[in-house]
């Protein structure tokens, strides 16, 4: 299944759950509010009741007349009924209360029939089999079909005198917890279709807004497969239209960032083949040539020849090595062995090394650091003697004769600065921000004959990166160029 199709399923079942989920709150919540309108609105009716209660209360001095005896209390809601509803014609003929045999009614007691037969099971549907009569303390006193369990709707039946207010008892409204006359059920009915139309309109309305809003968020996804697929062709010229600034517009300007990237990467990968085949290509054509030379009989064998021949080959081999660190340093795998090392001996043994030939080109060497000084620095003693022999041979082959070259060093934390410059002639500008690319030379002036393969500084750096270290080119104050390195201390 396309991923259009699961977007557009996923936004109709996510709108339809929530769409059921309000709709039956929504049912739910309109009729429980509709039955406590309901029952809120019968109370209103009891004013009358309440009043007679209050009487009752005050000529008994309690609930006795009611307590235990449903009949008085039957008799009580039987004349105070509405006076529109008419007298009942099936109402059993009168009696006196035995209570009260002996004693006139009392006020709150109007003329009418009383129940002699004993009490007669009302409507359970009509609002005095409903009411229940409870003391302060909200205990049952009286009332029809009373159960502990059962919700009342309370009012308070208070006397008031003009300096007190007593809540004598409470007159209770048992809940209806279902409708079941004719115009609430109507009323509900009428609601609930209302909510089955509009929820219907809704859920049109989400499969519509769902269609727009799958092929808006896909959009972009499109373009990203197309986009892939020019990729895998090596178009790396192609470029994702940006529409948003949400995530998927991140997305897609990451994915020019990154095509671009990769074409910068393919330009260089191309230079990198073509440069390694230029160099190579040259030492072997030298040394085919004086081969061939001595197969042809052009040249005669001779002791010096030889000296060149191996030179010549022993230049490829370098070359071959310095191309095989470079794969290393690449693909993660250049083995690096941290551990103390004495920096000022080890660039003092490179010196050393190049002592003979720095006499010769007359290079004059300036050092700020005296020969029993010691400052360890965590490194590799062989790949660090690479780095500051290249750097040597750097100025070596660059540097003009009489001239100077100068190391120097600061620290700062626990970092370690080291800065090797030399004399004219120097790096134009626009040429500093290269030098460390491979197989780069600089086209001006420090462009020798006896210039190496350009593999010397990208080496360099590739080992101070191993180090955990930064290397940089200014312009040096001596005139040349001034290289600087900053290398993690030892820490004891």
């Amino acid at each position: 299944m396309k991923l259009k199709y699961k977007f557009f399923i996923a936004f109709i079942i996510t709108s339809f759950l929530i769409l059921f989920l309000v709709v039956g709150v929504a049912k739910i919540n309109i009729r429980n509010n509709f039955m406590n309108f309901v029952n809120n609105t019968e109370f209103d009716k009891l004013t009358k009741i309440v009043g007679s209660l209050k009487q009752n209360y005050q000529q008994n001095n309690g609930w006795d007349d009611f307590r235990h005896n449903n009949t008085a209390w039957r008799d009580l809601l039987f004349q105070l009924r509405p006076s529109h509803m008419g007298p009942d014609l099936n109402h059993p003929p009168m009696f006196d209360h035995p209570l009260r045999k002996n004693e006139p009614p009392p006020l709150n007691r109007l003329p009418g029939p009383s129940f002699s037969n004993g009490p007669k099971p009302m409507n359970p549907d009509t609002l005095n089999s409903r009411l229940c009569l409870f003391d302060a303390d909200k205990q049952y006193v009286a009332g029809d079909d009373y159960k502990s369990h059962d919700k009342f709707t309370y009012q308070p039946i208070v006397l008031s005198t003009q300096t007190t207010h007593q809540t004598i008892g409470w007159l209770g409204l048992k809940n209806r917890s279902e409708m079941n006359k004719p115009l609430e059920l109507e009323f509900l009915e009428r609601q609930t279709n209302s909510f089955y139309t509009i929820g219907a309109g809704i859920f049109i309305l989400a499969i519509f807004l769902s269609y727009i809003m799958s092929r808006h968020l896909l959009a972009p996804i499109r373009d990203l497969v197309e986009g892939t697929k020019a990729m895998r062709n090596f178009d790396f010229n192609t470029k994702i239209m940006v529409r948003s600034t949400d995530e998927l517009g991140g997305l897609a300007n990451d994915f020019n960032l990154m095509a671009q990237t990769l074409k910068q990467y393919e330009t260089l990968r191309k230079n990198w083949i073509s440069d390694i085949s230029h160099e190579l290509r040259t030492p072997v054509a030298v040394i085919r040539s004086k081969v061939e030379a001595l197969q042809d009989g052009i040249r005669v064998m001779t002791p010096a020849l030889l000296d060149s021949l191996h030179g010549d080959i022993l230049g490829l081999g370098n070359l071959v090595n310095d191309l095989h660190l470079i794969s290393l340093a690449d693909s993660k795998n250049l083995s690096v062995n941290l551990k103390p090392v004495n920096i000022f001996e080890l660039i003092t043994r490179c010196l050393d090394n190049f002592l003979i030939r720095l006499e010769q080109q007359q290079l004059k060497i300036q050092t700020d650091w005296e020969k029993e000084n010691r400052l360890d620095i965590k490194g590799d003693t062989r790949l660090l003697s690479r780095v500051f022999s290249n750097l040597i041979e750097n100025s070596l082959r660059y540097t003009d004769s009489p001239g100077t070259l100068k190391i120097s060093h600061t620290i700062k934390g626990n970092r370690l600065t080291l800065y090797v410059e030399d004399s004219t002639p120097g790096v134009p500008d626009n040429s500093l921000q290269y030098i460390f690319d491979r197989l780069y030379r600089v086209e001006q002036s420090r462009n020798r004959a006896t210039g190496g393969s350009g593999l010397g500084l990208s080496i360099a750096k590739q080992i101070i990166i191993h180090h955990r270290g930064t290397i940089e080119a200014f312009p040096s104050p001596l005139g040349g160029l001034k290289i600087k390195i900053e290398l993690p201390l030892h820490e004891n």
